[in-house]
């Protein structure tokens, strides 16, 4: 008892900070052999947890899709193929796929070449009603939707629905050389970059509703910058650089690029003749990747393909129904929990520290928790890069980061002791590096004391 009370004195002297003042801390720490609390303080408010959500995205989608699943994504033809002329339309299936590559549609260009097929005269036909057409949450903000990290969601991905701004330096004062790759005419380039002296001072921005993408500003001389902006309407993104690869591969298209028409993707095996299909890497390395990285695309993908797969609705609502399901089994209260995303970017959505504890220790116990334990990346990886040096081994954890939310949640192993913690701070006015270095401190101490009670 006396340990920790100098635990919570230490915690506390170090959340005693000017910076701190005016906002909201919650935090919990659990002895999981013991099932006895450690350190805690505001556990019970609802905080904003931003990307702490993709814990409960990635708890929900191992429990229900299981580690071992994989997207796919279909090609079909249909009509026949008489001489060298395909008599009408190639159908593009969409699994939900978050991770289909451009070198997975480099197979599809294959397998139509493969054909000996060298015009087609119908029409690039994209199902991509495997998901509900809401192709961003609710609480997204529309000033960051063409950031790399906002990309849309969609049934049919590709490149993670982004395309990449390279920016190359010129001479003094000339307009720099600006690409977009892959080269695509689906998305408009106006360049105004100017090659300068001095730091960079780039603007890149697409509107919501338009694939215009504007480039202003200055480069400094001798630099090389590369962009991610994400595209709008992934589906038709898909479509068109399909259509562009077949044209470049000798293989003439007479129609356009079409949405669904009559076509259903729950049923479109039965119907069409499908020539080829491309599997995605198994789940547990996409959660990996998920986690490490905090690939947005991926968690609202892994929600509604949710909701697709067990109850035929590929709705954000629907997944948000399944990550509900397992909080409840987690022993949560959710009427006290609000969800809108799989990700965290939605600042609509609220948890606090202690339903995040739940659901860790609910983990812990679970049959899968040696894989759950391992997609949640530790110091010196992904978004722990260069964070909690000398920690390694001794903790593992998703960071959480919007304009003014911080968060940390995870798990921490010791002396063959395990406990799990959440960490969230919400509404400070200072630096989010300076949180990140209180979290650090915070972290420390809770290792220190440990090695004590050990």
């Amino acid at each position: 008892m006396i340990l920790l009370l100098f635990l919570s004195l230490s915690i506390d002297s170090v959340l005693h900070n000017p910076d701190l003042e005016h906002a909201h801390v919650g935090m919990i720490v659990l002895n999981l052999d013991k099932d006895s609390v450690v350190y805690a303080r505001n556990y019970h408010k609802n905080l904003v947890p931003a990307s702490n959500m993709k814990i409960i995205t990635s708890a929900a989608a191992l429990t229900f899709l299981t580690s071992d699943f994989r997207f796919k994504t279909r090609l079909a033809v249909a009509g026949g193929i008489r001489g060298n002329k395909l008599h009408g339309d190639v159908v593009v299936v969409g699994g939900g796929d978050p991770s289909f590559s451009l070198e997975d549609l480099e197979q599809f260009v294959s397998t139509i070449k493969s054909t000996n097929i060298a015009s087609i005269e119908g029409d690039i036909v994209l199902v991509d009603n495997y998901f509900t057409d809401e192709r961003l949450p609710i609480g997204w903000a529309w000033h960051y939707l063409d950031a790399r990290y906002a990309a849309e969601i969609s049934a049919l991905s590709v490149n993670r629905n982004v395309v990449n701004v390279r920016i190359e330096a010129t001479r003094l004062g000339m307009r720099a050389k600006v690409n977009i790759e892959p080269a695509t005419e689906y998305v408009r380039l106006v360049n105004n970059m100017i090659t300068k002296s001095g730091d960079d001072s780039i603007i890149i921005y697409r509107r919501p509703e338009e694939n215009i993408i504007y480039v202003d500003g200055g480069i400094g001389f001798g630099r090389t910058r590369n962009i991610e902006v994400a595209v709008r309407d992934p589906t038709l993104f898909f479509g068109q650089y399909l259509k562009e690869r077949l044209s470049e591969s000798d293989i003439r298209i007479s129609g356009k690029c079409v949405r669904n028409g009559s076509l259903n993707a729950y049923t479109i095996d039965s119907t069409y003749n499908i020539v080829d299909s491309v599997m995605s890497v198994p789940l547990y390395e996409i959660i990996r990747e998920l986690n490490t990285e905090s690939v947005n695309l991926y968690a609202e993908a892994l929600l509604k393909m949710m909701g697709a797969y067990f109850l035929k609705d590929g709705s954000f609502r629907a997944g948000v129904s399944l990550m509900k399901e397992l909080l409840q089994r987690c022993g949560v209260d959710t009427s006290q929990v609000v969800l809108y995303d799989g990700s965290g970017l939605s600042r609509h959505n609220l948890i606090s520290p202690y339903n995040m504890m739940l659901v860790l220790r609910y983990m812990y116990h679970a049959e899968l928790f040696d894989d759950f334990y391992k997609l949640l990346p530790s110091p010196g990886e992904g978004t722990l890069d260069n964070r909690f040096i000398g920690l390694d081994g001794f903790m593992r954890a998703k960071t959480g980061t919007l304009d003014a939310v911080s968060c940390l949640s995870g798990y921490l192993r010791l002396h063959d002791t395990d406990y799990c913690f959440s960490l969230m701070i919400n509404n400070f006015a200072c630096s989010g590096k300076k949180i990140e270095k209180i979290q650090e401190e915070i972290m420390k101490e809770l290792k220190a004391f440990l090695e004590k009670e050990a």
